[in-house]
């Protein structure tokens, strides 16, 4: 509870008048205080179930009792009304604006103080020799965001990414480049995903020679056995570290770093800690051969992993193959000792697909086998995938939505449906950064606006819309907002700045507030602290592109509504609506800032 939010303050005026029987505390009052189901019945709710017992009374009397122990209009409420158990409280609108625009229109930050608390969030983790595609940036805007909302809950937040390096796949990739290609150049640009064009082809040729072969096509049998013996050959000379192999991959790799760190810049996401998968195969091997002698592994069939009874449908999660060879399993151990040893973490949050959470619970029970003590607070947050309108992408299905097309269609859809009308008004360089905010927005709202556990449905078209539930929707709306404040500044219409000071007559200023649209927008503004911290309680960014939709439209009620026009307005009144404005674009700001959405200057 922030404690200069309306819920405080309702909670402090109310604690008083509460019969001393019923035991509650002030944070307890707050607590209960709800949002009354008709706005006409008040701006908050006080319940007085909880009270029954303890004052050996009905609920409703209780409500009656305190309502008229209330009184008179005076201080904070206007107007205490008991409607069968509750007791429903309106405010004084003008010292409740005082309370809360203020500190909102300073922009005063919303960070929570330091916890103390370290945590790592690690997220994004594409494969290099792979393509970056669209599915990518549902995992990517969410371990962004929950890095942001951390931060905001006052913890220190470590922001990791894991990049697979090696494995199978960098063998297909190498094999095709070796092997298959006549010409070996790499193009000039996108060198990344030309890589991820040739592990996509040597997938689908082996697939097709699969499914030929099961056909009983003989020749491709045999192409199929020598191609398989070609990758495995690959893949091991990879894992010997044999020096001439080692150079092509080292060069390759390069060439996929270059373009995630491109594509990162443009998303405004950053690191603090890369990890790679080639940096703990090998210590995650002799941590398997350490923990076996300890006696926490076993031996099974010639493996090695570890019974985990409470996953009772896969109980035995392997961790060495019979061949000696590592797992996804092995590393992820690996991973997290580096984790715990070199940033001392309290928190491991993961964020990875949700067809990994039996791997991660293996995860976590074995480290809390293993003797970690961190193991009861790491964490998988998973998520649905992206499809496209018409179902799943699928590589072989032609249909995969690469990063790079991706930008380049949403900035071309942009520019020619809205931005095209300020060529010559605007600067060429505001239009193009315009347009790569108002793409990054539309993607990241996409990408965040859904709950984890449902599927996102990618629509370009749709996302890019600036009418409706979309990021563009809520970058218009502040964009609009800040334009009314320069408009009138340009008449001489500003801010007194004696205001946010503190040395000017607030309430007096504030009481000019009386319109509903108003009352609306200010207790909608109330809400952003309790807004970012449910949200970073539960993981969920979702709750806040929830909040952000319902604050733009309620800033949208207040101005399309003829009796709250700002400009128009004189004197005090004048000055307050100016403190709305100023509140709800720092709000809007703070809101945006956890999504990792900015709001361009205009539109």
């Amino acid at each position: 509870m922030h404690p200069g939010s309306l819920v405080a303050a309702v909670a402090r005026a109310l604690h008083p008048v509460l019969p001393a029987a019923a035991g509650l505390t002030e944070d307890e009052v707050a607590a209960s205080l709800t949002a009354p189901p008709d706005p006409t019945l008040g701006d908050f709710a006080f319940p007085c179930f909880k009270l029954a017992k303890a004052l050996r009374k009905g609920p409703p009397q209780i409500a009656a009792e305190i309502a008229a122990s209330l009184g008179e209009p005076s201080g904070l409420f206007a107007r205490a009304v008991a409607t069968g158990p509750y007791v429903n409280l309106t405010l004084d609108l003008g010292r409740a604006a005082a309370l809360v625009l203020p500190r909102l229109a300073r922009g005063e930050p919303v960070r929570r103080p330091a916890t103390g608390v370290r945590v790592m969030i690690e997220f994004s983790q594409p494969n290099t020799h792979k393509a970056f595609h669209v599915g990518h940036m549902r995992n990517l805007c969410l371990g962004d965001s929950l890095v942001r909302l951390l931060r905001v809950a006052g913890d220190d937040v470590v922001a990791a990414n894991y990049l697979g390096d090696v494995g199978a796949h960098i063998a297909k990739c190498l094999w095709w480049f070796l092997d298959r290609l006549h010409d070996r150049t790499p193009p000039a640009d996108r060198r990344g995903e030309w890589l991820g064009e040739l592990y996509a082809a040597a997938s689908n040729q082996l697939d097709a020679w699969e499914d030929q072969a099961q056909a009983g096509d003989v020749e491709a049998a045999s192409a199929l056995q020598q191609a398989k013996a070609r990758t495995s050959e690959i893949l091991h000379r990879l894992e010997a570290r044999e020096p001439e192999i080692m150079a092509v991959w080292q060069e390759t790799r390069a060439w996929s770093l270059e373009e995630f760190a491109e594509i990162y810049d443009w998303c405004d996401v950053g690191f603090d800690r890369v990890f790679f998968e080639s940096e703990v195969d090998e210590p995650g091997l002799k941590l398997v051969a350490e923990f076996l002698e300890r006696g926490v592994f076993v031996v099974s069939n010639g493996a090695v992993g570890v019974v985990n009874d409470e996953v009772k449908h896969m109980p035995f999660f392997m961790l060495r193959k019979q061949d000696g060879t590592s797992l996804y399993s092995t590393k992820d151990l690996a991973l997290a000792r580096l984790k715990f040893e070199e940033y001392r973490i309290d928190r491991s949050i993961y964020v990875v697909d949700v067809r990994q959470s039996d791997h991660f619970r293996h995860v976590f029970l074995t480290l809390k086998k293993m003797g970690f003590p961190q193991a009861e607070r790491c964490q998988h947050v998973p998520y649905e995938m992206v499809e496209l309108p018409d179902g799943p992408m699928a590589g072989r299905k032609g249909n995969v939505v690469l990063f790079r097309s991706l930008r380049q269609q949403m900035t071309a859809h942009l520019r020619k449906t809205w931005f095209q009308q300020f060529e010559g008004q605007w600067p060429a360089e505001e239009i193009d950064a315009a347009e790569r905010m108002v793409a990054l927005g539309a993607i990241k709202y996409g990408m965040l606006n859904r709950d984890v556990n449902q599927k996102i449905v990618f629509d370009l078209a749709a996302w890019l819309t600036l009418d409706g539930n979309t990021g563009p929707y809520l970058q218009y709306t502040g964009a609009r907002a800040g334009s009314i404040l320069r408009e009138c500044g340009e008449v001489g219409k500003s801010l007194d700045p004696a205001i946010l000071a503190g040395e000017a007559d607030l309430q007096a200023i504030t009481a000019a507030l009386k319109e509903p649209q108003e009352r609306e927008l200010l207790l909608a503004l109330d809400r952003l602290p309790q807004v970012l911290h449910a949200a970073a309680e539960q993981l969920r960014p979702s709750v806040v592109c929830t909040y952000a939709f319902e604050l733009c439209r309620t800033f949208n009620r207040f101005y399309n509504a003829d009796n709250c026009r700002v400009k128009p307005s004189e004197g005090e009144q004048l000055q307050a609506r100016l403190l709305l404005v100023h509140a709800f674009v720092h709000a809007l700001r703070e809101t945006l800032v956890v999504l990792g959405i900015a709001v361009p200057r205009r539109m």
